[in-house]
């Protein structure tokens, strides 16, 4: 049904990674050690998505309130938090997407030749985590390959 096929959504994208969060939270204030952590939600979550997609979209939103509330409240404390925001990823969620609507569907919807992979993303998880970036805590970055601009 809609109702559980929302409920599911957000259970997955919204509510595990705050439980994930309030667990590694606690377990930094029991340890009184710094720490990092990095959401990755889509770029659904600013510019919205189709109507098979509401859920997912307003369940990243919620990731990036997520990021920007935790990043005030666990600053202090040493936490650092950010979130990545990618478009549409060449992922096993996106072959569905793919196979039925074609590549070049999704590749029309970006500023660049081809299609966003994990390894594209991964540069910029690990520069997040690195240390180097900590006074951008609480920042969404956008990698979602110009899709705002087309």
């Amino acid at each position: 049904s809609w109702v559980e096929d929302w409920q599911e959504t957000l259970q997955v994208n919204l509510i595990a990674p705050a439980l994930l969060t309030k667990l590694f939270v606690n377990h930094c204030r029991l340890t009184q050690q710094d720490g990092r952590i990095i959401n990755i939600s889509s770029r659904a979550a600013f510019r919205g998505d189709t109507e098979d997609y509401l859920a997912y979209a307003a369940s990243k939103a919620g990731l990036v309130t997520l990021t920007k509330s935790l990043s005030r409240a666990a600053g202090k404390q040493g936490i650092k938090v950010f979130d990545v925001a990618p478009g549409f990823t060449r992922t096993a969620m996106a072959a569905a997407f793919i196979e039925k609507y074609g590549e070049t569907f999704a590749l029309n919807d970006i500023a660049l030749t081809d299609l966003t992979t994990p390894e594209n993303i991964s540069p910029m998880v690990m520069f997040l985590a690195s240390g180097l970036a900590d006074h951008a805590t609480g920042t969404t970055i956008d990698m979602n390959a110009g899709s705002y601009v087309h």
